[in-house]
């Protein structure tokens, strides 16, 4: 057997799963891909599913490589900030690998080491949080649930990136950690705008309105 034919096998799976997803791809869509045989094929795996699994532990292994734990010794939301650009850089290096890990549209058994990796990231992210508020440098949040939403953003940003868009991943990471720890509204006397005054003149138009109809 061959490592350059595994390759090929494993480069073609990549390009199959991403366009057609788990449950439309063929192994003759693999093998028409690669330009080898059936039987070359099942020399290497027994299955769709050990190709796909073999594609995914791959994703899990490098992204793994890139995630970094975090070091007390330096600031915590700029080593959140690196690590959501190692990942953000790998996604769209690898795109297609990035569009089977985000699109589940398989068996959930089969993601379940994709699932445990984003729990992993999780725990970083809400570590990197923790320790933020630790040191003042975070206000007081839940960090399990700011964890999972900074998880999620992430999530759904490279889904946008790998569709075509071309924006920096630091512009992106910047953007991300702004919003999840800073928000979106603007700050005045202490006050947010959105919770303050422009808040409270919209409900009073809202109410004016009312009255009026």
């Amino acid at each position: 057997m061959s490592v350059q034919t595994r390759e090929k096998l494993l480069r073609a799976a990549k390009k199959v799963f991403a366009e057609r997803g788990f449950h439309n791809a063929q192994i003759s869509h693999i093998i028409d891909e690669a330009g080898v045989a059936r039987g070359t094929f099942y020399l290497y795996f027994k299955g769709k599913e050990e190709i796909f699994k073999e594609i995914l532990n791959e994703v899990i292994t490098e992204l793994k490589k890139r995630i970094k734990v975090i070091d007390l010794s330096r600031d915590p939301v700029e080593q959140l900030k690196e690590n959501i650009i190692n990942v953000i850089d790998y996604a769209l290096q690898e795109r297609e690998l990035a569009r089977i890990v985000l699109n589940k549209n398989c068996d959930p058994e089969l993601f379940s080491v994709v699932d445990e990796f984003f729990e992993e990231v999780r725990k970083t992210v809400k570590s990197s949080l923790d320790k933020g508020v630790s040191l003042g440098i975070i206000r007081e949040v839940n960090t399990e649930i700011l964890s999972y939403a900074l998880v999620g953003t992430l999530k759904e940003v490279i889904r946008g990136l790998i569709g075509g868009r071309e924006i920096p991943p630091e512009v992106v990471a910047e953007e991300i950690i702004s919003i999840g720890l800073k928000g979106v509204l603007i700050k005045e006397g202490g006050r947010s705008h959105g919770s303050g005054s422009a808040l409270q003149g919209l409900q009073a138009e809202a109410h004016k309105e009312g009255r009026e109809g």
